[in-house]
């Protein structure tokens, strides 16, 4: 990026090479950007930045992405079928397992449409599974059980930053013994802080639970003992740049060749295939190739845009993938056989949004940013409270709701007006409707308006900030929250104890996340069988890196777990 400013003297000194140093200025970093990028066409800075190593991407409409060559040639995007007689076009679906897209089959049905085909095959089954007069089979008292669902699966997770952490951590959390592989020559960006913390509050919750392995995969030795790790493992896990296993020699077909049971779960910014496939890509850049950024601001702010957000797409990445990897598990308990899974970050963004797309296509230019404001009724939206910066959403669906809501807000006048009576009469007197709602709100506290909203019959929620989380009611009942020891942090830190409520399961672990190559000496003896002569002699030769420091917490048990 310095060379394609021009290399500015005022960031000649090599103190900007640190991160640290360029969050400082990144004001001064950023005008230069500007005033580089501000009049050349989006296309050309893109190209550029591809060629110079830099990532960028363009913010795309949703009318520029359903004509993306990118996303048509990998069949993410398709005419399919809404209604009979009726196509338009739309997201094909999440991921492609071993290559195949996995969407939807078939339009929504119509009303009834099926309803003689599944009482005839319910009867079918029915009389096969039962002889008449027979009773009903009562299915086995099921108790909670004394392991977590997936010890004894073994995983080598290569994935880093956010996306890549979340998948592993979530295996991880329910007993698989996930093993970073990592090496200090291509650190993992999610090590990186903005202080001299060994490790940061963002990398101990995403690698909670897992064991780190330092291991050269440069090395032609490290490939090959990646190979014998594959030969006695489950799943291996990555997020890297397409393309990148496979120069390394360890593709999913030399893999497969090795322990054909193996599941691959690979993710990567766009997808394995297509135009755009090895380009790189970060959040950011995926969001605004998706369509999202350009989305998510206000109407009357052409430039206001808000991308500070890692839900989108790599917390629901990492969910996906788990999802997947734990299917195809289970189809290999059927077959003996192992399997692919291919994210593209960017379709994941997509399909979270296959509704827009498909409206965009029926009615284009119909898609456009509406920052706080609904499209089905009003007042639909996000309204300010008593106090600063607190607000409260509501959302009224149809005539019921606003006649609760005038009822709460102790507006008969509004609800006996015939122009408000419906909902597009509500719409076309939006600015009436709202400025009262905004009137009510803005004299409570946005807890008080949602429970008095609620208790009228109106959806209705206050916004949280983060540091109300842990103190929030809901989530305190259902233990939504726990608190994680990391030994090298000051506090416990507050962390998703659960991605669900489960009767018959035990509670994920939350043991620390590791330091980097704290389990080499470890990993080796267990799964490889080597010796610490052996170990010893990789290690001096740079084939595997153990930590760095000799410092161990005193409450750890050598083994990174508390």
């Amino acid at each position: 990026m310095r060379a394609w400013l021009g290399e500015p003297a005022e960031f000649a000194d090599p103190g900007y090479e640190k991160l640290q140093e360029r969050r400082r200025v990144a004001d001064r970093i950023h005008r230069l950007i500007g005033a580089l990028f501000r009049e050349v066409p989006k296309a050309v800075l893109v190209e550029e930045g591809q060629r110079r190593g830099v990532p960028v991407a363009a913010l795309l409409t949703p009318g520029e992405v359903l004509e993306c060559d990118h996303f048509l040639a990998r069949g993410a995007l398709a005419e399919v079928e809404v209604a009979p007689g009726v196509t338009g076009r739309a997201p094909t679906g999440f991921l492609e397992l071993d290559g195949r897209r996995a969407g939807p089959g078939r339009r929504a049905p119509r009303l009834g449409e099926h309803t003689d085909a599944v009482l005839a095959e319910v009867s079918r089954a029915t009389a096969a599974r039962r002889p008449a007069g027979a009773a009903p089979v009562r299915p086995p008292e099921r108790r909670p059980l004394d392991r977590r669902p997936l010890e004894g699966l073994r995983v080598l997770d290569l994935g880093v930053i956010v996306a890549g952490a979340e998948l592993g951590r979530l295996l991880a959390d329910q007993g698989a013994d996930v093993i970073k592989v990592e090496n200090r020559a291509f650190p993992d960006g999610g090590r990186q802080s903005m202080t001299t913390e060994l490790i940061t509050a963002s990398f101990a919750w995403g690698h909670r639970n897992k064991r780190s392995l330092g291991l050269n995969l440069r090395d032609p030795r490290g490939v090959e003992m990646f190979k014998r790790l594959a030969a006695a493992s489950d799943v291996i896990l990555s997020n890297f740049k397409p393309g990148t296993l496979e120069s390394l020699g360890l593709g999913p077909e030399t893999l497969g060749a090795v322990n054909p049971g193996l599941v691959m779960a690979e993710s990567s910014a766009l997808g394995s295939t297509g135009p755009w496939s090895r380009r790189m890509g970060y959040g950011p850049l995926v969001r605004a190739s998706a369509g999202l950024t350009g989305l998510w601001r206000h109407p009357e702010r052409a430039d206001g845009f808000c991308d500070a957000i890692t839900i989108f797409p790599d917390h629901v990445v990492g969910r996906v993938g788990a999802t997947a990897v734990l299917a195809r598990l289970i189809e290999r308990r059927r077959t003996g056989r192992g399997g692919t899974v291919a994210i593209s970050q960017a379709e994941i963004g997509l399909t979270e949004m296959a509704e827009l797309f498909l409206q965009e296509s029926l009615a284009p230019g119909s898609v456009t940013a509406r920052g706080n404001t609904g499209t089905t009724d009003a007042p639909q939206g996000l309204f300010p409270c008593a106090g600063d910066d607190e607000w409260c959403a509501v959302e009224v669906r149809d005539d019921a709701d606003w006649r609760r809501l005038c009822a709460a807000i102790d507006r008969p006048d509004l609800a006996a007006d015939p122009r408000l009576g419906t909902a597009a009469g509500r719409l076309a007197h939006r600015t009436e409707v709202e400025a009262a709602a905004a009137a009510w709100l803005a004299t409570h506290p946005p807890r008080e308006a949602m429970r008095l909203l609620q208790a009228a019959g109106v959806p209705a929620g206050a916004m949280q900030q983060v540091a109300d989380y842990p103190d929030d009611p809901q989530f305190a009942a259902r233990g939504f929250f726990a608190r994680m020891c990391q030994p090298e942090l000051p506090e416990p830190l507050p962390t998703e104890a659960r991605p669900a409520l489960a009767r018959h399961l035990p509670d994920p672990l939350l043991g620390p996340a590791p330091r980097q190559a704290a389990h080499t000496r470890e990993v080796c003896r267990e799964v490889l069988g080597l010796t610490d002569a052996e170990i010893d002699e990789l290690l001096a030769q740079g084939v595997l890196e153990e930590e760095e420091t000799t410092h161990a917490a005193e409450t750890s048990d050598g083994k990174g777990h508390l």
